[in-house]
């Protein structure tokens, strides 16, 4: 009897034992479940957005106009975004892969990009260079308007507009050009001449490159933005012959406006925005919107863009993409010519 009743307390013992261990497994896996149930939420989180840098790609080689606007513009804007900003100049592809690139990353606000306007919503259209449209990304804000300039070597036969157009009826004239924004824009001036201009337009990868050629006269003129041709300007090595604005511009005075010339309709700019993917979070699009803001506002910016001749945009959305609405009419009405070259 006695060895009975052992043999039931030591069963009773077993079981219990085995219940502790059972119950522990459930704690753990219970607790292992919560875990990656609070990892799986704050990955996918974005409320305290940024948590680590970002990368703001761009479509231009470095040292360019854009190039140079952007790391002025990243350094302010990461005392707002409380995060680094990582410049990314993906530039193969004239530029379109680097919206490749975008479309395809992970919506979450850590790849973003400058220079998101006018060859994607109003040339793209057109040319169709991109297997996809402004619809696959989003757009947060504009912020950057370009202004243009018609450089020339010092030595050059020809050191007024007017000169230019003369000489350019009677002699092939090569124009440098660092973005297919810059050859329409070229192809609107040779349209209001009836086309009777003998302008072949030359590609580079930027701003920089086009000015070297210039200066190196491996070209005859150069449409560009003109921080790239301040220095030289400024120190007697070319010649500017008129600026695309609608007014002169203080950094370049003396250089009239292609409207002071007679051209009265004859405004030409471009711009550019900051986006990212399409399916950006309202909380990423929302801190965007706020650091552009205040990056826009900081007067180290206003008097970087004054000094190189940029435009601080103040658009709202509605109002870039009616004014590239606008754009995109113009284009089309020279793009064949561009595309044959």
């Amino acid at each position: 009897m006695k060895k009975i009743r052992t043999s039931i307390s030591l069963l009773a013992i077993c079981l219990l034992l085995l219940l502790a261990a059972c119950g522990g497994n459930n704690t753990a896996n219970t607790s292992n479940s919560e875990k990656n149930e609070s990892a799986s939420k704050s990955e996918g989180d974005s409320s305290d957005y940024p948590k680590k840098p970002v990368t703001l790609m761009l479509s231009f080689s470095a040292g360019g106009s854009t190039d140079l606007f952007t790391r002025q513009f990243a350094e302010i804007a990461e005392e707002h975004l409380g995060q680094k900003i990582i410049i990314k100049n993906e530039t193969g592809g004239g530029g379109l892969t680097m919206y490749s690139t975008l479309m395809k990353a992970k919506p979450d606000g850590y790849t973003m990009a400058m220079g998101m306007g006018t060859t994607l919503y109003a040339i793209n259209p057109h040319l169709k260079l991109m297997d996809f449209s402004g619809d696959d990304f989003t757009l947060v804000a504009p912020i950057l308007g370009y202004q243009y300039v018609i450089g020339a070597s010092k030595d050059a036969p020809f050191q007024t507009f007017e000169e230019l157009i003369e000489y350019s009826k009677t002699n092939k004239v090569t124009v440098a050009s660092s973005a297919i924004t810059n050859s329409l824009f070229a192809e609107l001036i040779n349209k209001a001449e009836d086309f009777k201009l003998n302008w072949e337009i030359v590609n580079f990868k930027g701003a920089g490159e086009s000015t070297a050629a210039l200066l190196g006269g491996h070209v005859d003129i150069s449409l560009d933005p003109p921080i790239t041709m301040l220095g030289p300007w400024e120190s007697g090595d070319l010649n500017l012959l008129a600026t695309l604005n609608e007014e002169e511009s203080a950094a370049l005075p003396g250089v009239p406006t292609l409207k002071e010339l007679g051209y009265e309709n004859l405004v030409l700019n471009a711009v550019a925005g900051i986006g990212g993917p399409a399916g950006l979070p309202e909380d990423v699009v929302a801190k965007w919107e706020e650091v552009i803001q205040k990056t826009a506002e900081d007067p180290r910016l206003k008097e970087f863009a004054d000094k190189n001749s940029f435009t601080i945009l103040k658009m709202s959305q509605k109002e870039v993409m009616d004014y590239l609405a606008g754009m995109t009419d113009e284009f089309g009405s020279v793009v064949d010519r561009v595309t044959k070259q």
